[in-house]
């Protein structure tokens, strides 16, 4: 039976669950220890947003980053910090620019994380002054909220924003949000932690996130020493993952192990 040959293979003391722990942990510190020497694997929406923010700047078009239904009390938590890593380096990235980087999102929690993450990338650049507090506004929240689409959307319209950045927690909502960019042929740069969202995000966005690609945002934007050893541990992993169950479908097949 599978159960036994597992049992077989860890051992009673789980001793290849701890190694694999064991393993990981010892990438993620080699890979923030060699941060500066690591190269990445490409992600295009990383490179879109990159390339926005420096057009932001040269064209006089705005930058709209969308938090949606994101909210920190709970399980799109950590949607909502990956889009406030996005949208401090927008902010930091455009605060030259003629229109200062817009927010939107239908969580009052959320609310004060997005203002609270604006505010300190002005202080970085010791601009705090410029900050304004309508640059991230709420819109009536609720599950795949129309109210909330129709508001964020005109308010992007009226923004001139020549980049729309959709990450967190969309529904079938997100093609209203984002019908005016698409009409316009502006950048949307899309991602939803629903299966429905993702959908849209996919067909509207011709770089969209895909999988845990968000999550990496820190790593990829920043450049923090910790993030990039956490993204190679990862790629690792998910790489060892493949070539396991591969060869345990071999295997099978083989009659070595029998389900």
């Amino acid at each position: 039976m599978l159960t036994t040959w597992m049992r077989r293979v860890t051992g009673e003391g789980d001793y290849m669950i701890y190694a694999i722990i064991l393993f990981v942990f010892i990438v993620m510190v080699i890979g923030a220890a060699r941060a500066r020497r690591t190269r990445l694997r490409p992600v295009d929406a990383f490179r879109m947003i990159l390339k926005s923010a420096d057009e932001a700047m040269e064209t006089g078009k705005g930058v709209h980053v969308s938090f949606g239904g994101s909210a920190l009390r709970d399980s799109s938590a950590i949607a909502a910090i990956a889009t406030s890593d996005i949208l401090y380096f927008v902010a930091a990235r455009t605060m030259v620019a003629d229109r200062p980087v817009l927010s939107t999102l239908s969580d009052p929690m959320t609310l004060a994380l997005a203002q609270d993450i604006l505010r300190k990338a002005y202080a970085s650049r010791s601009r705090l002054v410029q900050y304004q507090d309508t640059q991230a506004r709420w819109y009536p929240q609720g599950e795949q909220s129309l109210a909330f689409a129709a508001g964020a959307g005109l308010a992007a319209r009226d923004y001139n924003a020549g980049t729309n950045i959709l990450t967190g927690r969309f529904g079938a909502e997100m093609m209203l949000l984002a019908e005016h960019a698409i009409r316009q042929n502006r950048t949307v740069i899309a991602q939803s932690d629903r299966i429905d969202g993702q959908a849209v995000a996919y067909a509207i966005s011709e770089t969209p996130f895909i999988g845990e690609e968000l999550y990496a945002s820190s790593a990829y934007l920043t450049g923090d020493a910790a993030s990039i050893g956490t993204v190679v541990a990862q790629d690792i992993l998910r790489y060892a993952v493949v070539i396991a169950l591969i060869a345990f479908a071999i295997m099978t097949f083989l009659g070595i192990v029998v389900l």
